[in-house]
């Protein structure tokens, strides 16, 4: 008896997205894996990293960071990166621009993105501006070069 071969149903994938897996189920289980558009920036292991609800189920794009170290000596990590978080009513799978302050995320579209961008090549200028007033930086002398200062300055080695 020859068994039929199942037709498996082409499933159309918007332009710009691919179709992966994903792991979907509560953190005590296994979990579930579906398959979800996802945008072709999107570098999130959706395997790898279990949403409890395909509602869950987000997109981040590759993060770009600098970060600030103040006197306290924390760092304070800028990042941003394309966000996309397809469930969501009032995003209604809008993609954006994600800004991570030290854990506070606030989300851009286009327009507020752009104008964030010039901001902050404005602030770049304004800080460069204000290094190029400075001072030359005092060269970094190595221990082979303590000895000789020192006898030049006329004290011990």
């Amino acid at each position: 008896m020859q068994k039929s071969a199942m037709s498996i149903p082409s499933i159309e994938v918007r332009p710009g997205y691919r179709l992966v897996p994903a792991r979907v189920g509560r953190s005590d289980s296994e979990g579930t894996i579906v398959y979800v558009e996802c945008p072709n920036w999107c570098v999130t292991d959706h395997v790898a990293y279990q949403a409890v609800f395909l509602e869950d189920v987000s997109h981040q794009g590759e993060r770009h960071s600098v970060a600030f170290t103040p006197s306290q000596g924390e760092r304070v990590p800028v990042e941003v990166y394309l966000s996309e978080w397809p469930a969501l009513a009032e995003e209604e799978g809008r993609t954006y621009l994600a800004v991570d302050v030290d854990c506070e995320v606030a989300s851009y579209g286009r327009t507020a993105a752009l104008a964030m961008a010039d901001q902050l090549v404005a602030f770049a200028a304004d800080v460069r501006r204000l290094a190029n007033t400075l001072p030359d930086d005092r060269p970094v002398l190595s221990q082979a070069d303590e000895a000789p200062r020192r006898v030049r300055e006329g004290r011990s080695a």
